[in-house]
């Protein structure tokens, strides 16, 4: 038996447990931290965008050759579409069990494959959506500054977004309110009536003059190679003026346009403590530990304070993700610290004995730190839902460890020699721990082979409760025999009282069963106080996280612009 073994080599037991705990450090570290965990949907959406076309001419041109070369994989269950004016889009519904990574894969190379046949101008777009992009983000940002705003944007631009966008982990800040710099080409209608041309026509001259570097290939001369490439970008306004648009004039853009620097249209707009701002949205990477790289944002912003003080430039934080993390953890540190400070008064108001109560309260870091060996060996990660099934779980480590020792004390109070007591005690409640720790598992282990679009948070959460609780039966069948053979001694004290405690018990029983009518009435009025004292508990804890924070929903006229917007806000925050 497990037990046997593990009373006859303690010493290999100790260090065995010694090794997972040490390796359960590790696997804590490596735990990816995210606010919830990775849910990828099996669906895959293309957008297919062709500027003038009709809904006729999206569906015959784009739509069904779409479905035709798509309907050639492998795994799809379902392929929906539709064509509207410009736009059309096609969604592929894919098999639960499908590799939506080689999916996603497999489909960009097809429409890209299409692509070429398509009309010209024609754009398609793959993309699918999976809990990583909610995941994704850390925090947001706000700068303060005096001056325009638009000068703000533009320093946060080219200043503040590189250094961010440099912190390890970070992949995306995106920037938010105010209106970046542009490049604005008045056109003037009667010119280009003149010289019968269309504003199609311009756009599509300035983007086939206006390409990033192109490789061209590579030129030989004798033993020497050169690469050729061509750079098809301007640089100022007189080439975007020089542009030719008629070679047989020549007619050049400036002569039907007036080319100037100016503003893109805004389309955010970002206000804090009633001051306009600009907003950052930090993205990390989806492997990056969302605390780690909440930290070090942190820390670059007291260094961005302090570089850009001269400036007038002052950098905060508007909300952060990894506030909700980091109280996550502190509950599920709170739920192990009170449950193992309740678990030590009680079980040494049983036992009397120090010695036995730290052999029992051992089990639940052990029992943790066993887990996250699990949870990185099953790619799982640090987030609501599993710390959500690890604080469940932890009020239940030690239940198998007090039952295994309980019978171990009662063989050693009969006379038995420790080694003796520690095997014969576990083997009298082996089956019955394991049958109610298998009854607790089956609850929640068939969770995970539930196939649905939830199957990976259903996961998440069964498996955070698994884990721990075969974690405890293991520790509770081997390293706590191994250590109560060793922790029994001759002159344990035996724990007083018991006899007493005993009586006591016998006539609150018979009491109880004499008056059963009462009994129960009082446990269902103490339920429903309970009930109503915990409800009125809630609402006053939602009463107060409304007032620290809410949400505002505006409903304007149909064509309604951010201006609109602004000028109705700017009316309500009027005295």
């Amino acid at each position: 038996m497990l037990s046997d073994v593990a009373v006859r080599r303690p010493v290999t037991t100790s260090m065995f447990f010694l090794a997972m705990a040490m390796l359960g450090l590790i696997s804590w570290t490596r735990l990816p931290v995210q606010l919830f965990p990775e849910l990828i949907f099996p669906e895959v959406f293309v957008s297919l965008v062709l500027p003038g076309a009709s809904p006729e001419q999206i569906e015959r041109e784009l739509v069904i050759p779409t479905e035709a070369e798509i309907g050639k994989l492998e795994g799809i269950q379902e392929i929906e579409s539709f064509a509207l004016a410009n736009t059309g889009g096609v969604r592929v519904s894919y098999a639960p069990d499908v590799d939506m990574k080689f999916a996603l894969l497999q489909l960009e190379n097809r429409v890209n494959r299409l692509l070429p046949g398509f009309p010209q101008r024609t754009s398609a777009t793959v993309r699918r959506f999976d809990s990583s992009d909610l995941s994704s983000s850390v925090m947001q940002l706000h700068v303060l500054g005096e001056g325009d705003l638009n000068w703000l944007r533009d320093f946060t631009e080219e200043e503040i977004r590189p250094k961010l966008e440099s912190i390890d982990g970070v992949v995306n800040a995106e920037v938010m309110g105010g209106r970046q710099s542009a490049v604005e080409i008045i056109l003037n209608p009667l010119l280009l009536q003149a010289h019968r041309l269309t504003v199609g026509q311009v756009r599509s001259r300035i983007n086939a003059f206006n390409r990033r570097r192109e490789y061209l290939g590579r030129v030989f001369d004798g033993e020497q190679a050169y690469s050729v490439s061509v750079q098809g970008q301007f640089q100022d306004l007189k080439e975007i003026q020089d542009l030719v648009l008629k070679p047989e004039i020549p007619l050049r853009l400036g002569d039907v346009s007036k080319v100037r620097y100016g503003l893109q249209e805004q389309t955010t707009r970002h206000r804090v403590n009633g001051k306009p701002s600009v907003g950052i949205r930090i993205q990390k990477d989806d492997e990056a530990n969302l605390i780690e790289v909440a930290e070090a944002v942190e820390s670059a912003l007291v260094r961005l304070n302090e570089e850009f003080k001269t400036e007038g430039v002052e950098l905060g934080v508007s909300s952060s993700q990894a506030e909700l993390m980091n109280e996550a953890l502190s509950t599920l540190k709170q739920a192990a610290v009170v449950g193992a400070i309740l678990g030590l008064i009680v079980l040494f108001f049983f036992l009397r004995n120090f010695r036995f109560v730290s052999v029992l309260i051992l089990a639940i870091p052990v029992s943790l730190l066993i887990t996250f060996n699990l949870m990185f060996a099953w790619d799982l990660s640090i987030n609501v839902l599993s710390l959500c099934g690890l604080a469940l779980a932890v009020g239940m480590l030690t239940d198998n460890g007090i039952v295994v020792m309980e019978s171990i004390f009662k063989h050693f109070e009969e006379g038995k020699s420790a080694g003796e007591a520690a095997r014969q005690g576990t083997a009298d409640v082996s089956r019955a721990v394991v049958a109610s720790t298998a009854t607790t598992v089956t609850v929640f282990l068939p969770v995970v082979f539930i196939q649905s679009d939830a199957q990976d948070l259903l996961r998440e959460l069964a498996l955070s409760m698994t884990f721990p609780l075969l974690a405890s039966l293991l520790v509770a069948l081997t390293l706590v025999p191994a250590l109560a053979a060793r922790t029994l001694t001759v002159d344990t004290p035996r724990p007083p009282g018991a006899g007493s405690l005993m009586e006591k018990y016998t006539l609150i029983l018979k009491a109880c069963l004499r008056h059963r009518v009462l009994v129960t009435l009082g446990i269902g009025a103490a339920v429903v106080i309970t009930l109503v004292v915990s409800l009125f508990y809630m609402l006053q804890q939602e009463v107060r996280r409304e007032e620290t924070r809410f949400t505002v929903y505006v409903d304007l006229p149909e064509g309604a612009t951010l201006g609109l917007l602004t000028r109705w806000s700017g009316r309500s925050n009027r005295p």
